[in-house]
């Protein structure tokens, strides 16, 4: 959201701090995610995919929309993910995913001057900025 979409709807770069921060708390909840729920786990919830484990796998596919892998340098994370995919299908995991990891491209779709997306934007500098 910080290297995508707020500056898209704000037309202003994000400060640096603010990025550093995100990047940050999301370093820790993946720390927390590896840590305390998977431990040595195959899946969140024990051996068997679950519910667990397609919130959380839906909130780490979002940062590669932009261009960030929060699985990088983190194997754990990435035999999880591998796990979860395999669990799934690849083909029903890759067509989940497909439109949030081509969000950069697609926002060029995106009316900026219209009311509702104008709305969007004041609230996220007031939240963000």
């Amino acid at each position: 959201m910080f290297k995508g979409l707020l500056p898209l709807l704000t037309g202003q770069p994000i400060p640096a701090d603010k990025i550093d921060e995100a990047v940050s708390d999301l370093q820790a909840s993946i720390r927390s995610l590896e840590d305390k729920f998977l431990q040595d786990k195959p899946f969140i919830a024990g051996r068997e995919v679950s519910l667990a484990d397609l919130v959380a796998i839906v909130e780490l596919m979002q940062p590669l929309g932009v261009g960030f892998d929060p699985f990088k340098d983190r194997p754990k994370l990435s035999s999880w993910r591998d796990r979860v995919v395999a669990a799934l299908g690849k083909e029903l995991f890759d067509e989940a995913n497909e439109k949030m990891l081509k969000s950069v491209e697609n926002s060029s779709n995106l009316d900026v001057k219209s009311p509702t997306t104008q709305r969007l934007a004041i609230s996220l500098k007031k939240a963000y900025m």
